[in-house]
């Protein structure tokens, strides 16, 4: 089986594949930055026991987009796996042709969703990634990485308003009947959750009028199930990256 290791700035997710790629293991666990060693070290210990009555783990690939604890995970994967982890860079997937002034500035979430959509969606596609960033990935019609888009995600939204504006309370994040707020709650709710929304439709329509021609729009991250049921033009693959993973997995492993 392979396991498939994402850490983003909110949520680490780990995914464990059988070689034909159905999911037999998932999970999601909260990103911590502090006392990383002995986090970190307890949840795989937790995960492999979880594990433990299926088949062996024969591969690990990792992406990471949060710089400051990438080598301390890695190290706790290799110590408590046996195995060294595939890490997801530029350098990594080569064939991949990207349309950026510098090619090595793509991340390993962006260079993954890629992937993931290539290898289950039609292109011209765009990828919106709705974690503490919201990120768009533009992938033209022949498969190449033509650029992207990232603006604040409901996360760092949620943080800003709160921790500048001291007076307004805590929200739960959930999707309000109507976009006119009646109250100080539900304004924030709708500000935040439709704000979204109308930013990354109106963001696809711009992209897809540049393009001049129809798109495959896909949505993924976090944050994404609380507004899919509102955004029936995209399609939602709550699996989009980590699937990435296993196709670049599968492809410098040459099972394909």
């Amino acid at each position: 089986m392979l396991l498939t290791i994402d850490v983003g700035n909110s949520n680490l997710v780990a995914v464990v594949y059988d070689w034909q790629r159905n999911r037999v293991f998932d999970e999601r666990i909260v990103t911590q930055k502090q006392n990383v060693v002995a986090y970190y070290e307890d949840w795989l210990i937790r995960l492999l026991t979880k594990l433990s009555h299926l088949q062996a783990i024969e591969g690990v690939i990792f992406s990471s987009v949060v710089p400051s604890i990438t080598q301390e995970i890695i190290a706790i994967i290799k110590e408590k796996t046996g195995l060294d982890p595939m890490i997801v860079t530029t350098d990594l997937v080569e064939e991949f042709v990207i349309h950026l002034e510098q090619r090595d500035h793509l991340g390993a979430d962006f260079i993954a969703t890629s992937y993931g959509a290539m290898a289950d969606y039609s292109v011209p596609a765009i990828v919106a990634d709705l974690g503490s960033a919201t990120k768009i990935s533009v992938l033209n019609a022949n498969g190449e990485f033509e650029g992207g888009v990232i603006v604040p995600g409901v996360g760092i939204s949620v943080e800003a308003l709160v921790g500048f504006i001291r007076h307004l309370p805590e929200i739960e994040l959930k999707v309000p009947d109507r976009v006119i707020g009646n109250n100080t709650i539900t304004a924030m709710q709708s500000g935040l959750l439709y704000g979204v929304i109308a930013s990354v439709e109106g963001l696809a329509d711009r992209i897809e009028k540049e393009l001049g021609q129809p798109i495959t729009r896909l949505l993924t991250g976090g944050y994404a199930k609380i507004v899919r049921d509102y955004m029936p033009r995209f399609v939602y693959d709550e699996f989009l990256l980590n699937n990435g993973l296993f196709e670049i997995y599968q492809k410098k492993r040459g099972h394909l």
